[in-house]
């Protein structure tokens, strides 16, 4: 019983820091793929008409 509750926290432990590393680590801005579609239709428009 004593092995289990400590493989437990362990694992709970290390969750935990990864979880507190993601969100203190540099955040990357995502642009939703719509958005990105639209950018480059609107270029492909551009180099049409140039």
């Amino acid at each position: 019983m004593h092995e289990t509750r400590t493989l437990i926290e362990t694992e709970a432990r290390q969750r935990i820091s990864e979880r507190v590393a993601r969100s203190t680590g540099p955040q990357v801005p995502t642009t939703p793929q719509r958005h990105r579609l639209a950018r480059q239709l609107r270029r492909f428009a551009d180099r049409l008409e140039g």
